[in-house]
């Protein structure tokens, strides 16, 4: 794990998890976004923290440009957290969580379970998404499929604009692409992904493997 803003040379930390699980890792990966301190937080992290109530409240009948779901959950619980981030990259939408501490508020609410997702509309009138199942899959798909909401278009990279030279005035045509050629870009690709990442997932190579590498750096070495 890379912290951000890292300003000594780092080779990482390593952690070891409690199993491989899928679940466990992406668990893993939220505690060390949301423990980065605030200063040194990367300004594309959204908020992981829980929201109070009086906070939740202050959104109610507001007119506003987005909508914004709270994801009511118990201490353990990292579904609010996951749809946060899942919900990062779509627009007209903002993703809180709270924790089911105040029980008279989520009472009051009709939230008589957690995980449930309440949602506040742009007009101000809010409610709890009924008949859902209390997965992150099913909050973040209901989320992501609003009126509106929708994924953020992504800007291109703006080159600084070169200096007109008289040398320089022709204009490079692109060539196609030929589907019945190979390209050595694609070769030089699949080499690198080959011995650096497939290779690297074994810490040792012997018998029948050993020989298949062995055949194929022959070859390689051949054409």
């Amino acid at each position: 794990y890379f912290k951000a803003f890292t300003k000594q040379f780092t080779t990482g930390e390593d952690y070891q998890g409690a199993d491989r699980e899928l679940q466990t890792v992406r668990q893993m990966m939220i505690d060390f976004l949301q423990n980065h301190s605030q200063e040194v937080r990367p300004p594309a992290c959204p908020p992981l923290d829980p929201v109070w109530s009086s906070d939740i409240t202050s959104l109610f009948d507001k007119n506003s440009h987005h909508y914004t779901a709270i994801v009511f959950e118990g201490t353990s619980s990292y579904v609010g957290r996951e749809v946060i981030l899942d919900l990062i990259q779509y627009e007209n939408i903002v993703v809180r969580r709270a924790l089911n501490f105040d029980k008279a508020f989520l009472e009051k609410l009709g939230v008589l379970s957690v995980p449930s997702c309440y949602l506040i509309q742009p007009n101000g009138s809010h409610g709890l998404i009924n008949n859902l199942k209390p997965l992150r899959s099913f909050f973040s798909s209901y989320l992501k499929s609003l009126p509106g909401v929708r994924k953020k278009l992504l800007l291109p990279l703006q080159l600084p604009a070169e200096e007109n030279k008289e040398e320089n005035t022709e204009t490079k045509v692109w060539k196609e692409f030929d589907k019945s050629r190979l390209y050595m870009a694609d070769l030089e690709s699949g080499l690198h992904f080959l011995l650096r990442v497939e290779l690297a997932t074994h810490k040792t190579l012997e018998g029948a493997e050993l020989k298949t590498f062995k055949d194929f750096v022959t070859i390689s070495a051949k054409v």
